[in-house]
């Protein structure tokens, strides 16, 4: 995937989303399967019937390493989020079946596995001191999707860093990784605000970055109402079942936009 960060994402973003759903039209003509079946998504249980998910920034923190599990608690204190996906072909409507789905976001401190972390304070500057987490796996992981097209993560309610809202960071791959989606997913105030007051939150106190759906950003896809997740209460936890529709094109339409090319 062409990476882009910054001043380039901010410019091509929107160009990106009309791309993507000008190749969604282009397929149509060759596929049987309904496309985009609604422009404007609730967001109950993700992108809803046969429409494409919206796309978002990959961020700094994604690596080439992920582990193939579930549970990535990986005894990190934190209240238990457990995450449902269903992966969708937009293109026939059908299940997706073996594909790989990585999840990586920030543990209740604030941090990520898998690299050096900058400390900062609470205003965002940084405190000159680091955290090596480059060996670490928590937080961070992949799983392939089943015949019906599911997956599920176990993990720890994300944590918040100055200035970002708190999300989890997300991408699917067909079988063959010749191609990726990527996109964030994004947890509303509400939530947050009730899991921060509770004993392994607590000392760092709310997110003081609080966004709604709908809300612009020159960068990220706040005002995408598919990629916040509903998140309700079940036993000692949440959970939330979120639906990922894709399109992976092979090739059949040229040089992929470039949120689908790999990377």
């Amino acid at each position: 995937m062409c990476r882009t960060t910054g001043a380039q994402s901010q410019g091509n973003l929107m160009h990106r989303r009309k791309a993507i759903k000008g190749l969604m039209a282009l397929a149509g003509s060759v596929s049987a399967g309904r496309i985009l079946a609604q422009d404007a998504a609730p967001s109950a249980t993700g992108a809803g019937t046969c429409r494409l998910i919206s796309q978002d920034v990959t961020g700094p923190f994604h690596t080439e390493h992920y582990l193939e599990h579930s549970n990535l608690m990986k005894g990190q204190n934190g209240i238990p989020l457990t995450l449902n996906f269903h992966v969708k072909d937009v293109l026939t409507c059908n299940p997706l079946a073996g594909a790989k789905v990585l999840i990586w976001h920030a543990n209740n401190e604030g941090h990520y596995s898998g690299v050096v972390n900058q400390v900062l304070n609470a205003d965002g500057t940084a405190t000159g001191d680091v955290l090596d987490f480059t060996n670490e796996t928590f937080c961070r992981g992949m799983q392939t999707s089943d015949e019906q097209g599911r997956v599920q993560f176990v993990t720890s309610f994300p944590g918040w860093y100055f200035p970002r809202i708190t999300h989890i960071h997300l991408k699917v791959y067909p079988p063959g990784f010749s191609e990726e989606a990527t996109t964030q997913l994004y947890l509303h105030n509400e939530n947050c605000d009730e899991v921060y007051a509770t004993e392994h939150y607590r000392h760092r106190g709310p997110n003081p970055t609080q966004r709604n759906p709908g809300d612009e950003s020159s960068l990220f896809s706040y005002d995408e109402g598919d990629l916040w997740l509903n998140i309700k209460k079940e036993g000692a936890g949440y959970t939330a079942t979120h639906e990922l529709g894709v399109v992976f094109y092979g090739g059949m339409f040229g040089e992929l936009p470039d949120y689908y090319q790999p990377g």
